[in-house]
């Protein structure tokens, strides 16, 4: 059963959805790498145009959806594209032209670059990210992993049951203030929220650590340290959507980085 939330549900038919997740990781891995050996703006940018293409025609996920969930990171880029440009070494450069002047703080052309392929570049990360996981959930690259890249089942599964038990923690986190307040310490004034959230952390990591020992002791019940050969319920194997899918990233990674502008 898939983790994904309700509204990201991918089409099963689209492309991406019928390849398997270790190849997407390759064609993702592909495109960041691609990202961040030049400075050079227009590279982010083709990635981008590139991630938005297939994103839009073959990852069946709906795009009513992408703009609210990728929403939150506009602030990020924002901000690392201000601080790049304002904290970029090119500003003391004064064989540079002065583009803007703020105050005491001078900025150039240079700088203005570098900070946009910054902010590009997260871009870049974040549509990857979503092209690489969004197609299918947590279970199916688990799967994918251990029988295509061979990883080992307990690091795995380990992982696939970490990422299950995560939401469990903003429900812990409202039932410990929950039950806070029916005992009356609930905390009144900002310094006592302050403490009061001291106290809920150390609650929670308390009951993460007793319920990490439950998925342990679960795990080596069922063999997951045994160090014997096990089957597999779900076959994970390379087709050639797999090949197609590498191939076409690796060309487009050549083509952002080596095509003139």
């Amino acid at each position: 059963m898939s983790v994904l939330p309700a509204a990201l549900q991918p089409t099963r038919d689209a492309f991406l959805t019928r390849t398997t997740p270790a190849a997407r990781l390759v064609a993702g891995v592909v495109w960041l790498v691609a990202s961040v050996v030049t400075l050079d703006p227009i590279v982010p940018v083709r990635l981008a145009v590139a991630a938005i293409v297939v994103l839009w025609l073959w990852s069946g996920l709906p795009m009513r959806r992408i703009p609210g969930r990728l929403a939150p990171l506009g602030f990020a880029v924002l901000s690392l594209t201000v601080f790049s440009i304002l904290l970029s070494s090119a500003n003391g450069d004064r064989t540079l032209s002065t583009v803007a002047q703020i105050g005491p703080a001078r900025i150039t052309g240079p700088a203005i670059s570098a900070g946009i392929a910054v902010g590009l570049r997260v871009v870049v990360i974040a549509l990857t990210t979503l092209l690489v996981f969004g197609p299918s959930d947590p279970t199916r690259m688990a799967d994918s992993l251990v029988q295509q890249w061979h990883v080992p089942d307990r690091f795995a599964y380990g992982t696939l049951a970490a990422v299950r038990v995560a939401p469990f923690m903003a429900g812990d986190w409202a039932t410990i203030g929950a039950a806070r307040r029916l005992r009356g310490l609930a905390p009144r004034g900002p310094v006592a929220r302050v403490r009061e959230a001291g106290g809920r952390l150390l609650v929670m990591l308390v009951s993460s650590i007793r319920r990490a020992e439950r998925l342990a002791l679960a795990m080596d019940a069922r063999g997951f340290d045994s160090g014997l050969r096990r089957t597999h319920f779900r076959e994970v194997r390379t087709g050639w959507r797999d090949w197609l899918t590498i191939a076409a990233a690796i060309a487009v990674a050549a083509v952002a980085l080596f095509v003139p502008r």
